[in-house]
């Protein structure tokens, strides 16, 4: 069983004009931008209609620097650049020249299907909600009945298959030792709902309206299209701006290009696969010079890169020009793996220190942590979070997050357990104290939400995955590639000073590198 037909109309052009390529030779730009070679070589590169650009980059590498460049030396050049969400997209529409036109697939996507289902726009489904829209008996099958859905809405995908049912699910239902439900067949019925508005707890997802243009198979009337952060867009995103390099349509197609790191896709999760390893492009550019910090840095990030990701290519540091400022102990950002961790670290400090989250508080879901010591101390009245009210007591939810193998979920669990009811109390100060983030002497913030920025001194904590067992690195091959990344990318936020906490795994595992090489 599939969706019934979505009513698929094909997108038309939103932008006259006629179409113009890349046939010709523009004066250079004049900007004050310093370029490395690596960086002029991609500038320099004139693409005809339908050819793909790849540009592997590092961290600190100056991707923006380079598109810009890039956008500024053809001025009658019209270009498309396709932000991963609304922040830089907003902050692309300041640095690019006025031909360059800064949109997120979510902004096209809604002006073409979306704007329909303005009045029913949800951010997501609660289990408890698809448990009454489906009939189902437990929050198991309901979670893995919306991560099929999502996993279908984030694919490239025309139907709901098996291919979309997580593996996660089958790992449950083997364990119980019963038959896994038709959870392609409940997708369908949620996918169906959503579409339908028929019952008014399942509105649309933002993902929905995306998938829905996706296959409505629309046409951007650009003369090229800018893909940055390839690495963290999901299959859809990646079809809706491929499809337009078809072979048939190669005459008359935008030029594509396409930037990213492989290894800082941090996403998979939410279903975002690397469009740079499988995209054929006609040419491949590297940019591994970063502006960020120095080879010591460098090194380090590196050795996790090469042991654990085989890659070959080295990043490279910039040389200090002035003497390093010593590290700061009043000044300095956290970065962890989860939440729970950063929340730990921020008992230990809000009463002597300013402290700040990256990106504000309200990122970092302190509320549901007292839903869960509400609900771990028996006092059902007293749970606010809608999701968390629907389990009958913590031992359930404890169950509901190991099953589906939720970590975040299960690390607040450890979190309220460790500290019982004075977490609430905790959790009233910080919030009562913290600073914003500009303000902060102290700085807290999870990987994830560090990524695409930095900080001159930076603390990562030990909660990330253990690069070393039994006196040797850790066999990369039992282990999600997204957890060396997320390694990647915290050590590569630091621009002057990086440090780990003392339980930290990675301190070990460079000692080991160094004594291996030595050898």
């Amino acid at each position: 069983m599939t969706f019934p037909k979505w009513n698929y109309t094909y997108y038309d052009k939103n932008f006259s004009g006629e179409k113009r390529f890349f046939k010709h030779q523009t004066p250079a730009c004049h900007c004050m931008i310093q370029t490395t070679t690596e960086q002029n070589k991609i500038i320099s590169i004139d693409l005809s209609p339908g050819q793909v650009l790849k540009i592997l980059a590092f961290a600190g590498t100056g991707k923006t620097t380079t598109l810009v460049a890039y956008t500024r030396k053809r001025p009658q050049v019209r270009f498309l650049y396709m932000a991963f969400n609304k922040s830089v997209q907003l902050e692309a529409a300041k640095k690019f020249p006025a031909n360059v036109m800064a949109r997120t697939a979510h902004s096209l996507a809604f002006q073409a299907k979306g704007f329909q289902y303005k009045d029913r726009l949800v951010k997501g489904f609660r289990a408890n909600q698809v448990m009454a829209a489906l009939d189902l008996d437990n929050y198991e099958t309901a979670r893995f009945t919306m991560d099929t859905l999502h996993r279908f809405l984030s694919s490239a995908d025309p139907v709901v298959s098996a291919l979309h049912v997580p593996a996660a699910a089958r790992s449950h239902y083997q364990r119980q030792g019963s038959k896994m439900p038709d959870l392609v067949d409940y997708a369908n019925q949620l996918g169906r709902l959503m579409c339908n508005g028929q019952l008014p707890d399942i509105g649309m997802v933002h993902d929905g309206y995306l998938k829905l243009y996706q296959l409505s198979g629309p046409a951007l009337n650009f003369d090229c299209i800018l893909l940055d952060e390839a690495q963290d867009i999901n299959p859809v995103v990646s079809a809706i701006v491929l499809s337009q390099v078809r072979p048939e349509t190669s005459g008359n197609a935008p030029a594509v290009i396409v930037v990213g790191d492989n290894h800082q896709q941090i996403y998979s999760f939410r279903g975002a696969r690397d469009t740079l390893n499988s995209l054929a492009a006609h040419q491949t550019c590297y940019l591994t010079q970063s502006f960020r910090f120095d080879n010591n840095i460098a090194k380090a990030a590196n050795m996790v890169l090469s042991i654990f990701k085989k890659e070959t290519r080295r990043l490279r540091g910039t040389m200090n020009q002035v003497p390093k400022s010593p590290w700061d102990p009043e000044r300095y950002t956290i970065i962890a793996r989860t939440n729970a961790v950063l929340f730990d670290r921020a008992v230990q400090l809000y009463k002597t220190h300013d402290i700040g989250f990256a990106g504000g508080i309200q990122g970092y879901r302190l509320d549901l942590l007292k839903s869960v010591s509400f609900l771990h101390d028996k006092a059902a009245t007293q749970v606010q979070d809608p999701f968390i009210n629907g389990f009958s007591n913590f031992t359930n939810l404890k169950s509901y997050a190991a099953a589906v193998e939720d970590l975040e979920l299960s690390s607040v669990c450890a979190v309220v357990e460790k500290y019982g009811p004075a977490l609430r109390r905790h959790v009233d100060r910080i919030k009562e104290t913290a600073v914003t983030p500009d303000q902060a002497g102290i700085l807290l913030t999870t990987a994830h939400k560090a990524k695409g920025l930095e900080w001159d001194n930076v603390l990562v904590m030990d909660d990330f995955v253990s690069l070393v067992k039994d006196g040797r690195p850790v066999n990369p091959a039992g282990v999600d590639p997204d957890e060396f990344n997320l390694i990647y990318v915290a050590m590569t936020r630091a621009r002057v000073h990086l440090r780990f906490h003392k339980n930290s795994s990675i301190p070990l595992f460079i000692r080991l590198v160094k004594q291996k090489s030595r050898n």
